[in-house]
């Protein structure tokens, strides 16, 4: 029996792909090598973006550490290539005091998202994200709906 872990690897995805999806229990790490990312969330059918992320970025940082459900949906906006680094690769590669330390600010990271979503707060002189057209919602909504199906992801 073998305990090889595999190590990252290297998914080449077509624009509209959905990479992750929010309540998904995929802890994975993922490297933006090219492309474009659209993070977001939704309400229902409202879909409200939150980020866009280019090449040298990650997402996924937070359920790498903390093992919890992915917070938002992440979808390809342009053909990309992402490293995709296994879980398995954090005990085999991060000594304990340092994984440790990644997530109790993982933990503050996501409570301090919770507060700033309970309480509206917004950073000021930041540039917004300008919000999606019905189209767009309708096909980021459609791609969550899809992706979830074919996953069995409740919710």
């Amino acid at each position: 029996m073998s305990d090889e872990i595999s190590g990252p690897l290297t998914l080449n995805l077509k624009a509209g792909e959905l990479v992750c999806c929010a309540g998904q229990e995929d802890f994975d790490l993922y490297i933006i090598h090219t492309g474009k990312l659209l993070i977001y969330v939704n309400d229902g059918t409202k879909v409200t973006p939150l980020a866009y992320l280019g090449e040298g970025e990650y997402l996924g940082e937070l359920s790498f550490f903390d093992h919890m459900p992915r917070s938002a949906h992440v979808a390809t906006l342009e053909p990309t290539t992402l490293i995709q680094v296994p879980v398995e690769e954090l005990e085999r590669q991060f000594p304990e005091w340092l994984i440790t330390i990644a997530q109790n600010i993982t933990s503050k990271l996501r409570r301090t998202g919770d507060v700033i979503r309970q309480k509206g707060i917004r950073k000021q002189n930041v540039e917004s994200i300008k919000p999606l057209s019905m189209d767009e919602q309708r096909h980021y909504y459609q791609l969550v709906e899809k992706f979830k199906s074919e996953n069995n992801i409740e919710g």
